[in-house]
């Protein structure tokens, strides 16, 4: 069951990212992960729990399936927690803006229009004029979503002797108040949760900061039908491509969010030729959850970039330090095909692939994907327009 998400900001927030090299600034990342929001109801779900014990976790959900549990409103998240997807949270449920996505470099009113199917140089389709790639996040009018941050100073105080630290000033960038972030959860059983959450969520909750107020409602996903016609309508656009071939299905997969592959990416120590890091990656993320559908899924262009990431898990016990690891950037985009026309096994695997994500962590919001995403069918990029 998929309730939709939406998070009201009611303080500024602090969602840990990465220290700048000055280490001055402690900046916050521009969205929520879902791992942020489920900490965040894992400590109000444990807090108000009578049976919860710090012996079996560091703020983890531990259903006790006691008398008093049949009646309490944690119920529904807590007899299923470890299983419950949570999708990152994105201002105003806005998207990372795919890597094939363009926009005209001398005039920000031009449209902004995809190059995944495109040829040849490319160039304004309004004025011919070079372009530029497009960052950030967009909405469903393909209009750039901002941000609203604050700069907040802070000074550290010497916890022995309760005065200030000196050379401790720091400043924080944050989000601002008032702002909204919108995602998904997935429950994998029909199962009633509360409506409205307050929570506090991200860094430095105790001093005010990341007090929030969660609103869940239940939808209805789309089945395999309408991911039937976003692929019948994908074959009718790339069939105008002079490289198209009539007895294969194409289909596009775009990552809505980073994504950590089963399989780890080690960095090349030399020139490695591009079908064979496109193979790689798809060994990687996309072939084995599509395995059921067949041999043949290849892998003809990716539009890819990578991050580093590494960190600190609280839920293990000493020491929680974790391996860096390559990460595929939210936004990269693969174009493939497979041998034969769509039947109902593709359909399946395809649909499955994009309901349960790929790679791993998952349940926190990473490897989300869409096939055949709209915005490669209707903003242009058939062919070169310049």
């Amino acid at each position: 069951m998929r309730y939709a998400v939406t998070l009201n900001l009611m303080s500024p927030a602090l969602i840990g990212d990465r220290r700048e090299p000055s280490a001055y600034f402690l900046p916050s990342r521009d969205f929520i992960p879902g791992g942020v929001l489920r900490a965040a109801l894992a400590r109000v779900i444990t807090e108000s729990c009578p049976y919860y014990s710090e012996t079996k976790g560091y703020n983890w959900v531990h259903f006790a399936a006691e008398p008093d549990c049949a009646t309490c409103i944690w119920r529904g998240f807590c007899a299923s927690f470890e299983r419950v997807r949570f999708s990152h949270l994105y201002k105003d449920g806005a998207r990372v803006a795919p890597l094939t996505a363009y926009r005209c470099k001398f005039n920000s009113n031009h449209p902004i229009f995809d190059t995944l199917l495109a040829s040849g140089g490319r160039r304004c389709p309004e004025c011919k004029n070079r372009v530029e790639r497009v960052s950030g996040y967009l909405d469903e009018e393909n209009h750039n979503v901002a941000l609203n941050r604050r700069l907040i100073m802070r000074l550290a105080v010497d916890p022995y002797r309760g005065v200030a630290m000196d050379r401790q000033l720091y400043a924080l960038r944050v989000l601002d108040a008032g702002q909204t972030f919108q995602g998904w959860l997935d429950i994998p059983a029909t199962i009633p949760i509360s409506e409205t959450v307050e929570l506090r969520l991200g860094a430095k909750t105790t001093v005010g900061l990341g007090r929030a107020v969660v609103h869940f409602k239940q939808f209805e996903e789309p089945g395999p039908d309408a991911m039937r016609q976003r692929i019948e309508r994908f074959q009718q656009i790339i069939s105008q491509l002079g490289e198209y071939q009539p007895d294969c299905t194409y289909f596009s997969l775009t990552l809505l969010s980073d994504t950590l592959p089963d399989t780890e990416l080690i960095p090349a120590t030399g020139w490695v030729p591009t079908p064979y890091l496109r193979q790689e990656l798809a060994r990687a993320v996309f072939l084995p959850p599509l395995g059921s559908a067949g041999a043949g899924v290849e892998v003809t262009r990716a539009v890819a970039d990578f991050k580093v990431y590494g960190g600190y898990s609280t839920a293990v016990k000493g020491d929680g330090r974790q391996r860096a690891r390559l990460y595929i950037t939210a936004g990269s985009v693969f174009l493939c095909r497979v041998r034969g026309r769509l039947n109902d096994g593709l359909l399946q695997a395809l649909f499955h692939l994009e309901k349960q994500g790929v790679g791993l962590k998952t349940e926190d919001g990473y490897g989300a994907l869409c096939v055949c995403d709209k915005f490669h069918l209707v903003n242009g990029g058939v062919s070169d327009e310049g």
